[in-house]
């Protein structure tokens, strides 16, 4: 097998602080999301992206979404978003209504919001266990601040 060492000279280049902090947030970030994803799949038999798709159409109005509008809140592609209101469909927690070909509307059902009360709760619980309660209030403002420079510089989305 041949290695990479433009790909890993690269990397190597950067500074180590630019390294760890890189590391850092994306092993954090993702540590985080797995607990509150294994708990909700331990006792909703939902994973977190299909509870954050039921709370972005809980905060629309009307409780109801373009599935472009939509893709872009869960930040999924449009396949994948598909594949994800296919299961919520088959819940019974979300109803699609097709407007042309290419439009298609996504509603939360009174099932959907059901399971969102439940949720609600249960990440609550696991980000302030892992999350708030291990930062000050400053370093949850400097976070936040950084994230909000991270989105607001080029869009997130693929």
């Amino acid at each position: 097998m041949t290695k990479h060492p433009t790909a890993r000279s690269a990397w190597l280049a950067r500074p180590a602080a630019d390294r760890e902090a890189w590391n850092n947030f994306r092993k954090a970030a993702g540590a985080l999301i797995s607990h509150v994803d294994a708990d909700l799949q331990q006792h909703l038999k939902l994973g977190y992206t299909d509870v954050d798709a039921l709370l972005h159409l809980s905060l629309a109005s009307d409780d109801c979404l373009r599935m472009a509008t939509l893709a872009r809140g869960v930040s999924r592609s449009p396949s994948a978003l598909t594949r994800l209101v296919d299961r919520l469909e088959e819940r019974s927690l979300v109803t699609r209504t097709r407007h042309s070909s290419t439009d298609v509307s996504v509603e939360v059902t009174p099932a959907g919001l059901d399971v969102l009360d439940q949720a609600a709760p249960r990440i609550l619980e696991q980000v302030e266990q892992r999350f708030w309660s291990r930062l000050t209030a400053d370093e949850r403002d400097a976070l936040s601040a950084i994230c909000r420079k991270l989105m607001d510089s080029e869009p997130m989305n693929c």
